[in-house]
């Protein structure tokens, strides 16, 4: 310091040795730091001789009184002349956290630097910097500090930035009349302290990177560790470890060491005791102790507590340690606008949530939404585990929802449902009508909005409902529940032609039977006919031939109470559908018949040409084959004139299968091929399984039964993935004939 001084000055050693009647060699040594001065006075003369103001002679009579007091090392020091050391004992039942761990005991081989711990409460990051500071501190023989800054404790105001540097200069040495009272240069001081000293500081509970700023240090060979509940993005030049729950074998493991009675004699209780504490180090602390001061109970008789949702966060707290605590102070941390946010993500159906629909949760434009979801994020009360998705840590979550049924109004609770569910509606009916242009929109009393997610072809509607579809299946759920009625029927109307694509049948039947009940406490007739005949189609593919003939019954007599023909033509093509894969090929043909007439009648061409389909490739089974092929020619050619890619799927696989009964397995393979690039183009694993089936067929036909292997293989798996047993079976057969073929 002096000797930057001294050239700032531009005056020589002679010059000031004058001025302070000393040898010019007297004012190099106390320049060079080569002797320190007798006296605070001396300080002061060779200050003002140097050119400083008045706060840079007070900086360096602190530094002075600094390095006259620091401890010089003897032979044996005596007790008062170790360093200090405050650190909080290290915990012996420390788990897990390798790469975290190590990323600290690295930066302790460094000349210097700071890091910063964030995550949610209750995550382990004090544990964790303590774990590590334990392990460095025999590298920092200048002492080790600890200083909690109180910036999550309840009840207690988070330390003020010039009272923290205050604390540090004592824990440093520097004497109370000689720590400055203006906060900046007690930061000044404080970074002198450490310019030439090894040091290990922890700074426990940051509040956000105002408080922490003043407290970073210089140039130094001191080590800083820094934990907080908020991500601290406004410190540069640090390293940054963002802390999530363990993984679930190291909390498997945290229990056990913790419990310290070995295996439980339910693993299995253990393991759902650790998923039922979100696999949080601080649940599962408490956990471990109830365990511990109840012999009697066993992590089964726990778990029955836990797995009540609403008991859940009660059962989580033991002594003065409770998570309830823990997330209601940093909750109490944010805004109004924030808290409100928060509370009503908790009403979100299904695990997650993208910005459109917290968005339209809380009623606001995506711009001010998302402003208030970062500072979620920032205070790691919410997870962004992809770009454009939002969900809640489990307990997290559970704490959301006490909350917002303690603060939150019930008519405004159902208010923010009702939105999210008119979004998830307004976008999944977006989605259907992109997946399947012909069908019926859903209907409507009044004027409907516009999708608040634009989607921009077939594709990324089919990509929008497999990503949201758990949350879709929630939102139907809690419709239910709430008694938005229009909304559960319609919503899973909207997926029925993906579930027809690619779903899993069990989502479809169990959505479909709370639309049926929706419907019919409605008294909505066309609905209700509606929602039966594509339960029946579920109940089809699942090989309940009986259900499904009986709900395609039921749906027709409404659709002719309801003066419905496009209805009737849907409902008599399903039966025809049903009939013909029973192998009831003439009853097939009939219903197939009347439906293209009803079809005729309206002038419906898609429909038509599918009804088409099935009645060429009924009168084909029938070995009708010349009746057959115009039927199924003029649905190849209404389809393709319709741009129905579906039907046209249909129409080629009944024209290549008759071609390839007439011996014509060149033709057959043609359309097939084309059928096959329509399936996949449509990411239609129902329609790619049935042509692959028949490009088996066609392959085993011609003596190639390796190709037919691989073609009934794939459909088999299709087949399984669309839960379509009738598919199954025939892909089993194909496959079985073309093994033995091969041998």
């Amino acid at each position: 310091m002096l000797q930057s001084w001294k050239k700032r000055s531009g005056r020589s050693y002679q010059a000031l040795g004058r001025r302070l009647e000393l040898s010019h060699s007297t004012v190099h040594r106390f320049c060079t730091g080569k002797q320190l001065p007798q006296d605070a006075a001396l300080v002061e003369r060779l200050a003002t001789a140097l050119g400083a103001d008045r706060q840079e002679v007070e900086i360096l009579r602190g530094v002075w009184r600094l390095a006259r007091e620091a401890p010089r090392l003897k032979p044996e020091a005596a007790p008062d002349e170790l360093p200090r050391d405050d650190l909080p004992r290290d915990i012996a039942d420390f788990t897990g956290r390798a790469e975290e761990l190590g990323a600290l005991l690295k930066a302790g081989g460094t000349p210097s630097g700071v890091w910063t711990v964030d995550g949610m409460a209750g995550v382990g990051k004090t544990t964790l910097v303590l774990h590590a500071a334990h392990q460095l501190k025999e590298g920092y023989p200048d002492g080790r500090i600890f200083l909690d800054l109180l910036g999550h404790t309840a009840g207690v105001a988070p330390m003020a930035a010039s009272d923290a540097l205050k604390a540090l200069l004592s824990a440093a040495g520097v004497p109370e009349d000689g720590i400055p009272a203006e906060a900046g240069r007690r930061a000044s001081l404080w970074r002198s302290a450490l310019a030439r000293r090894r040091m290990l500081i922890v700074l426990d509970n940051a509040v956000d990177a105002e408080q922490v700023m003043p407290l970073l240090p210089g140039a130094t060979p001191s080590l800083m560790m820094i934990t907080s509940r908020a991500r601290l993005v406004d410190l540069d030049g640090t390293g940054t470890i963002t802390l999530g729950e363990l993984s679930a074998e190291d909390a498997l493991a945290m229990f056990m060491k913790i419990a310290d009675a070995g295996p439980p004699a339910d693993l299995g209780d253990a393991e759902e005791t650790v998923r039922l504490c979100g696999y949080l180090p601080l649940a599962i602390r408490i956990v471990t102790a109830r365990l511990r001061h109840r012999l009697t109970w066993t992590p089964g008789h726990l778990n029955e507590k836990l797995r009540q949702e609403h008991r859940r966060l009660a059962e989580l707290q033991a002594g003065s340690r409770s998570v309830i605590a823990a997330f209601a102070t940093s909750y109490g941390k944010l805004g109004g606008p924030a808290r409100r946010m928060f509370r009503l993500l908790g009403q979100i159906p299904g695990v997650d949530v993208d910005l459109a629909g917290a968005a339209a949760l809380t009623g606001q434009p995506v711009e001010a939404a998302e402003p208030l979801l970062e500072q979620l994020i920032q205070a790691h009360l919410l997870q962004r585990p992809s770009a454009d998705r939002y969900r809640f840590h489990d307990l997290v979550r559970d704490y959301a929802r006490a909350v917002l049924a303690e603060q939150e109004p019930q008519e405004q609770r159902q208010a923010a449902l009702g939105r999210i569910v008119e979004h998830y509606l307004r976008v999944a009916d977006h989605a259907a009508a992109l997946i399947e242009p012909s069908r019926r929109p859903n209907p409507v009393s009044g004027p409907v909005a516009a999708p608040a997610l634009h989607l921009a072809d077939r594709q990324e509607a089919i990509c929008w409902i497999e990503r949201e579809l758990p949350n879709l299946i929630a939102a139907i759920e809690s419709a239910a529940s709430a008694g938005l009625l229009v909304h559960t029927w319609q919503l899973a109307r909207s997926l029925w032609h993906f579930f027809l694509l690619r779903g899993d049948p069990r989502d479809w039947i169990h959505t479909h039977r709370l639309a049926l009940s929706a419907v019919q406490q409605l008294g909505d007739r066309e609905g209700e006919a509606e929602t039966l005949k594509n339960l029946g189609v579920a109940y089809w593919l699942s090989d309940d031939r009986e259900g499904a003939i009986a709900l395609h019954h039921q749906a027709l007599v409404l659709d002719c109470w309801n003066g419905d023909p496009v209805g009737q033509a849907k409902t008599l093509t399903h039966l025809g559908y049903i009939h013909h894969r029973a192998g009831e090929y003439a009853v097939a043909a009939d219903h197939f018949l009347l439906a293209v007439m009803l079809y005729r009648e309206v002038d419906d061409p898609v429909g038509g040409n599918r009804g088409l389909s099935g009645l060429g490739d009924s009168l084909r089974r029938l070995g009708r084959a010349e009746r057959a092929m115009p039927y199924l020619l003029e649905a190849l050619s209404l389809s393709r004139s319709a741009a129905d890619p579906w039907g046209e799927i249909q129409a080629r696989t009944g024209v290549a299968l008759a071609h390839l009964e007439a011996g014509e397995a060149g033709l057959a393979c043609r359309h097939l091929v084309r059928a096959l690039e329509l399936s996949r183009l449509l990411g239609d694993r129902l329609s790619e399984s049935t042509v692959r089936t028949a490009l088996g067929a066609t392959w085993l036909e011609v003596g190639d039964a390796g190709m037919a292997r691989r073609h009934f293989t794939r459909a088999l798996t299709l087949s399984r993935q669309s839960g379509d047993r009738w598919g199954q079976t025939e892909a089993s057969a194909g496959l079985k004939a073309a093994r033995t073929r091969q041998q």
